[in-house]
């Protein structure tokens, strides 16, 4: 028994050492991709999401501030030429598309040289491959508010966001759109004859303001 050589057990103790080490490098840096690959995915609903959605807020604020004034064009394009867009023979907004959900505008038909806020909106959104929805928030009557779609592009998802600006409508404001701007239609007239959506907000014939209209951009 003596005679026999045993073999090197402390060679192979460190092979086994070596594989053990070697393993657990190959686990801490799988685990550090994985964590890496979370942190700079844009979809995982953390930071970066939402650092995204203030961007998109904030620059669709700004196209209704700049829509608001009619930015290049005048009293022409601004938000408030947009609400009056009617056409009184046809009894929707000029232009829009005649759908079973409503008459409402499609991205291209919104995309009009009339429109300051539709074409911020194309050149931002619809060129990206963006959707948005347009929707005038008016009262109705003294507690209440109502809503009609103006742009609608789909259902929302609930990430979308959402913009908005007020804007007076005043009792001799007339309508805008070709064919019934030139015959001098006010918007009471409108909406009795002619089946304008916004009603005036109150009775008081004394009272100069028509309704007040949120213009609401929802984009996802």
């Amino acid at each position: 028994m003596s005679g026999i050589k045993r073999t090197g057990g402390g060679d192979r103790g460190q092979a086994y050492t070596l594989e053990g080490f070697i393993g657990s490098m190959v686990v801490l840096m799988a685990v550090l991709f994985a964590l890496q690959s979370i942190v700079i995915t844009p979809t995982t609903g953390g930071a970066a999401d939402r650092t995204v959605q203030s961007q998109v807020q904030q620059e669709t604020m700004d196209a209704l501030s700049i829509a608001a004034e009619g930015q290049g064009q005048g009293e022409n394009g601004t938000l408030s030429y947009m609400i009056r867009y009617w056409n009184d023979s046809e009894e929707r907004f000029h232009g829009a598309n005649a759908t079973d959900s409503g008459d409402t505008y499609g991205a291209q038909s919104f995309n009009r040289e009339a429109f300051v806020l539709g074409q911020i909106l194309s050149e931002r959104y619809t060129e990206t491959g963006s959707y948005y929805n347009v929707e005038l928030v008016y009262q109705n009557g003294s507690t209440t508010t109502d809503n009609v779609t103006m742009v609608n592009q789909g259902s929302p998802p609930e990430s979308a966001i959402t913009a908005s600006r007020t804007v007076t409508l005043y009792d001799d404001d007339e309508l805008t759109a070709p064919n019934s701007r030139n015959k001098g239609i006010t918007l009471r007239e409108a909406y009795k004859n002619d089946g304008y959506p916004i009603p005036p907000a109150g009775t008081d014939p004394e009272n100069p303001v028509y309704n007040v209209v949120e213009v609401r951009v929802i984009v996802w």
